[in-house]
């Protein structure tokens, strides 16, 4: 039987062999398996040949489309948007320190909010035989749920909870977080509150946060002025400059929503910048609740996300799909807090 994997075309996806493999290589299908099984057989010429042609195609192999159960690899991937914030880094230590004490070892990816990049990284772990996957939520790419569904693969999605989800999340409501936040602010007695989200395109944890936010101040009989709403990434410098932008031209804005620490550790800057005092001129609130937020003069206003409880719920549910335990709740919420501090 032929090796076979799944990769993206323009329109839809198709069905790779080795002879797509040893076509584009220009050798037989003999040959082609040969040199991707590293047979002493193959010339080093014919074997880097065959070894670019089958990454061209994206031909995942016959060590991951043969049956995970036969070949077990106890490993397990774990796809997050960035290394460099430190919510996903507790998130994941979390999830080693239940998983490696089971045996099994964890491959890191991370997609730089990207769906092609999860989707290549996916496609890494199918190739290690990956025994599971732990995805950051529940937007992915086509191709990358249509591989995920043919090598039969358990899935869990963390940090966001959402019935449109195709596997078993946990984590929490970014919709209900931004919401209460919200909420809380206009409480607060202030008028005009701007909002600085995450890039919204493929990222249905921002995409929920900004609605959460939008419809608090529908609740509240406030409509929502796209003028006071900015996307940034999660950077420092991506969250000034959408603060500049909102400064220039809001100018009797009060407060901000920033829907994670980072932004609005960016925008706090934009605002001592141009001398403007937190609380006293414009209130600030955060999402995350990041170390420095609670140590920072004055202390950030955040929601807190049980990060490390996602990731111990997430491998306990990692493993018993695993054992083939099909009895597990789908959503798990795990609920946060709202943490009020100093720039409020």
């Amino acid at each position: 039987m032929e090796s076979e994997a799944i990769v993206p075309s323009q329109s839809n996806y198709k069905l790779v062999t080795i002879r797509d493999v040893a076509r584009l290589a220009g050798v037989s299908p003999i040959t082609a398996s040969r040199a991707l099984n590293k047979s002493h057989l193959v010339k080093v010429e014919t074997q880097k040949k065959v070894e670019a042609a089958a990454a061209d195609l994206k031909f995942i192999g016959n060590s991951a489309a043969g049956s995970l159960s036969n070949k077990r690899s106890n490993m397990v991937g774990i796809v997050v948007p960035t290394l460099s914030n430190s919510i996903f880094a507790d998130t994941i230590q979390s999830i080693t320190s239940r998983l490696m004490p089971e045996g099994f070892q964890v491959l890191i990816g991370s997609n730089e909010y990207c769906l092609q990049r999860e989707e290549d990284i996916i496609r890494t772990f199918i190739s290690h035989r990956a025994n599971a996957l732990i995805l950051t939520g529940h937007t992915h790419a086509k191709v990358a749920e249509e591989l995920i569904e043919q090598y039969q693969i358990p899935t869990v999605e963390i940090w966001n909870i959402s019935e449109h989800s195709k596997h078993i999340c946990v984590g929490m409501s970014n919709y209900q977080a931004a919401f209460e936040m919200t909420s809380f602010l206009i409480s607060c007695g202030y008028k005009k509150i701007g909002y600085i989200g995450g890039i919204l395109k493929n990222n249905d944890r921002s995409q929920d946060r900004m609605r959460g936010y939008s419809e608090a101040l529908k609740k509240h009989g406030r409509p929502f002025d796209p003028n006071l709403a900015r996307e940034s990434r999660y950077e420092f410098g991506s969250g000034a400059a959408a603060m500049q932008s909102l400064l220039t031209k809001s100018h009797d804005i009060d407060c901000v929503f920033a829907s994670s620490d980072i932004i609005a550790f960016g925008a706090l800057m934009e605002c001592h910048r141009n001398d403007i005092k937190i609380p006293q001129n414009i209130a600030l609130a955060g999402f995350d609740n990041t170390a420095i937020g609670a140590i920072y003069k004055p202390a950030l206003t955040t929601i807190s996300v049980p990060r490390q409880r996602i990731g111990l719920k997430a491998a306990e549910i990692t493993l018993q799909l695993i054992k083939g335990e099909d009895d597990i709740q789908k959503l798990n919420d795990l609920g946060f807090d709202l943490r009020v501090r100093d720039t409020t």
